[in-house]
């Protein structure tokens, strides 16, 4: 505690903590390489789906679902201090699962895979590092197998999911879920889950999601991202830099300013094809770090703006607000927001920020509710409240990343693999030593190449990301085709076993 407040102490008046040269002792970091901590899909079956509908609005709301399901890690992992990055080191990860689908009846999404059940003693937020979770039963119109004896939730478009994921909601006598469908999901390196959280769905429903960023610049810290399903011809992409500084009893980390916000653009034929969506980020606030129990705030705006696409002269555009916290109380985690129709050229109706500057008959839909727990919207013209996203049904879902030995050997687990050992082995001092040798290796690399006055240059990213979108180089698209062989083979592998 005595290290912690003298570090907090040198912190305060800096303007900007995430570009100060200071390293941190081992004990105070959480195992796990920074790119891969500051990854988007959590829940990478939201991701896949934001192009399945063939109406504009619906689109926008499934961008919306995704925009609050990548915060999900601050809902149910503990939040910590990841390794800082290193210049030239990147991470790739996939996922091989059933995307949400939409329930006809209801309006609302049907979650497949990884249903939420508490840890017994896990806290209201904040988490302790994962989240339980269990396979949702699935009818033959949500891709469920006939006679399904896989899991013990209820898909989330019916009510009564509500009522029996309370508690474990496991179905008496299933002897089987006491060690398969209840687990931890680590957010991070470690054991991650390989038991069938699917087994309610064919096949023939699931896709890849593949991932790959790299760190392009140290000083300021910045990495480029890419993620894609080829199968829905969905891509994002961006440019990640944070800003920090401590305000107060607590520090605000919000977007730097080589960071435009999250891109999703539509690829697949069909309507909305060409469309792109930028996603730009609120500020978060680590709240209780003197006491050394951490949880995040989201507070400020943020703009979802959909263009591209098929020729109109109007597209959509969502605004969401989300509500200080009182200082007095629990957070509540409010937000407030709507999705409204701008004309395309109005530069006034593309630069509103806040739900209360757009005129009402421009407004398609209103959102309401909290980014912790759930989400909810309503058409315009319409007086029930259908759910956007329920949060409290969503567990983080493990990523597959390949075996550190088949990794190179700038490739985040591989690089840092020494610490992350020693931190989970709870050996602090040679955590330390292994964390300043690779950090001392990447100042020796720097000096070589000023020596011969020769500038980094990125291996998966081209150079030009000034509008924050960036390219994947040769080099990347090859990462990424490699990376969707792999799933691909893992999935005809496992066909041929059932």
């Amino acid at each position: 505690m005595s290290t912690l407040i003298c570090l907090y102490s040198r912190l305060m008046g800096v303007k900007d903590v995430a570009n100060l040269r200071i390293s941190l002792p081992a004990s105070l970091l959480e195992p796990i390489p920074n790119l891969e901590y500051w990854q988007y899909a959590d829940r990478a079956d939201i991701f896949a789906a934001i192009g399945d509908s063939d109406d504009e609005v619906e689109r926008m709301l499934a961008v919306l679902r995704f925009s609050f399901s990548k915060e999900l890690k601050f809902i149910r992992a503990r939040l910590g201090k990841p390794y800082n990055s290193a210049l030239g080191e990147h991470f790739r990860c996939s996922w091989r699962l059933p995307p949400i689908v939409i329930d006809r009846e209801t309006g609302e999404p049907v979650i497949r895979t990884h249903i939420h059940v508490p840890i017994p003693g896990e806290p209201a937020y904040g988490g302790q590092g994962g989240s339980g979770w269990t396979t949702p039963i699935l009818g033959p119109e949500h891709g469920g197998k006939p006679n399904s004896e896989a899991s013990s939730i209820i898909s989330s478009s019916s009510k009564a999911s509500k009522k029996q994921s309370t508690g474990l909601g496991l179905k008496q006598g299933n002897k089987s879920t006491d060690t398969i469908s209840i687990n931890r999901a680590i957010p991070g390196p470690g054991d991650e889950i390989e038991s069938d959280p699917d087994a309610g769905v064919v096949e023939s429903e699931k896709v890849t999601v593949v991932f790959l960023c790299e760190q392009v610049s140290h000083h300021p810290p910045i990495s480029a991202y890419y993620y894609t399903c080829p199968e829905r011809g969905i891509e994002g992409y961006g440019m990640d830099q944070i800003s920090a500084r401590v305000s107060g009893m607590s520090v605000k980390v919000g977007p730097g300013s080589s960071n435009r916000g999250i891109f999703i653009r539509i690829a697949r034929e069909g309507p909305g094809k060409g469309e792109e969506y930028q996603i730009t980020h609120p500020s978060a606030s680590v709240n209780g770090i003197l006491k050394g129990s951490y949880y995040g705030t989201i507070s400020d705006q943020i703009q979802i703006t959909c263009r591209g696409g098929e020729e109109g002269k109007t597209k959509l555009r969502a605004l969401i607000d989300y509500k200080d916290e009182s200082w007095i109380g629990k957070p509540k985690f409010l937000l407030e927001g709507i999705v409204y129709r701008y004309t395309v050229g109005n530069e006034a109706e593309e630069s509103w920020t806040k739900p209360k500057q757009v005129p009402a008959d421009k407004i398609v839909a209103n959102i309401e509710g909290s980014w912790m727990k759930e989400v909810k919207y309503r058409l315009k013209g319409e007086k029930e409240w259908k759910v956007l996203l329920d949060l409290d049904l969503l567990a983080l879902i493990p990523k597959d990343v390949r075996p550190i030995e088949e990794q190179d050997e700038q490739e985040s687990r591989r690089l840092w693999d020494p610490v992350t050992q020693h931190l989970v082995g709870k050996n602090w001092g040679e955590a330390t030593r292994q964390k300043q040798a690779i950090e001392q290796a990447q100042r020796d690399k720097a000096a070589a190449r000023k020596a011969k006055g020769e500038d980094h240059q990125s291996r998966f990213f081209e150079p030009d990301w000034e509008d924050g979108r960036p390219t994947l180089s040769a080099e990347g698209k090859k990462a990424i085709e490699s990376e969707m062989a792999r799933l691909d083979a893992k999935a005809k592998e496992r066909e041929n076993e059932l």
